[in-house]
C-alpha cells in the first residue's frame, strides 16, 4: 500500500497519509469539484483499514471549509472513526486557531457526529 500525498492548493488542503498510521489534512477545503478528491481519499481509507497498523493518528488543522466540503469532511471521519477497535488505537486531534470560534465548534460538532471523541488542539497560529 502506498502512501498518499496531495499538494495544497489555494482550494484544497495538504493531505499527507501514510500506510504506518499517520494521517494529516491541512489548509483549506473549498472544491468546486469535490467528488474526485473524496472518492481518492475515501479509497484510500478503505484499503488501509483492511492493513491497518495498531496505531493511527489522525491531525487535522482546517483553516476553512465551505458547506459541501463539511459534509464531505463528516462522511471522511465517520469512516476514519469505524478504524478503532480492541486490536487497534484511533486518535484525532482537531487543530484550531485561537481566534477562530467557528472552527473550534466545527470541531466538537463533527466529533459527535462521528461518535468519535476528538483531542481539541488551540494552535496560535497556523503555519
Amino acid at each position: 500500500m502506498n502512501d498518499l500525498f496531495i499538494t495544497a492548493s489555494a482550494t484544497s488542503p495538504l493531505v499527507h497519509f501514510k500506510n504506518n498510521g499517520d494521517i494529516q489534512m491541512s489548509g483549506k477545503i473549498i472544491l468546486d469539484q469535490n467528488a474526485e478528491f473524496w472518492m481518492q481519499i475515501n479509497q484510500w481509507i478503505e484499503e488501509f483499514k483492511s492493513n491497518k497498523p495498531s496505531k493511527t493518528i489522525v491531525n487535522l488543522q482546517i483553516d476553512y471549509l465551505n458547506s459541501a466540503s463539511l459534509k464531505e469532511l463528516n462522511k471522511f471521519l465517520i469512516l476514519i472513526a469505524s478504524i478503532s477497535s480492541s486490536e487497534s488505537d484511533l486518535y484525532i486531534g482537531w487543530h484550531y486557531n485561537e481566534t477562530d470560534i467557528y472552527m473550534r465548534e466545527i470541531g466538537f460538532e463533527l466529533s459527535k457526529q462521528s461518535g468519535f471523541n476528538f483531542q481539541m488542539k488551540l494552535v496560535k497560529e497556523f503555519v
